[in-house]
């Protein structure tokens, strides 16, 4: 499976799914105003996914293979598309259908630096 694409355009972060994750995720692609987002940081553990008992989803889980589509847990809501933890970028959103964005990418420095710097260059 290929990894979410990242991009900064026109003030927007652009998450966009690849290959069947488009499938397995329910969307093909999310987009956030910079200005909603209010942090990022690499890496996610196991146990901080939401637990299947306590969330109610609508995409696809394969138990510690895939996570991908909406979550909703105790009162937030979180998009996921991410099949390993050691790829994870989460990003946190104010302001927008979404209160958390977990997404997996090829380099994870990479993809928190652009992000970083968009932020930065805001202020």
């Amino acid at each position: 499976m290929q990894m979410s694409r990242v991009k900064i355009e026109n003030d927007q972060l652009i998450i966009t799914m690849q290959g069947a994750r488009k499938l397995f995720s329910l969307k093909s692609e999310v987009s956030i105003h910079l200005d909603n987002v209010a942090g990022v940081k690499r890496g996610l553990e196991w146990n901080e996914l939401p637990s299947l008992l306590s969330s109610f989803r609508v995409g696809s889980h394969v138990p510690g293979f895939y996570f991908g589509g909406t979550f909703y847990q105790e009162g937030s809501k979180a998009f996921y598309d991410v099949k390993r933890k050691e790829n994870a970028v989460v990003i946190d959103i104010i302001n927008e259908n979404f209160d958390t964005l977990v997404i997996g990418v090829d380099d994870c420095e990479e993809t928190v630096t652009l992000i970083e710097q968009a932020l930065a260059s805001r202020k």
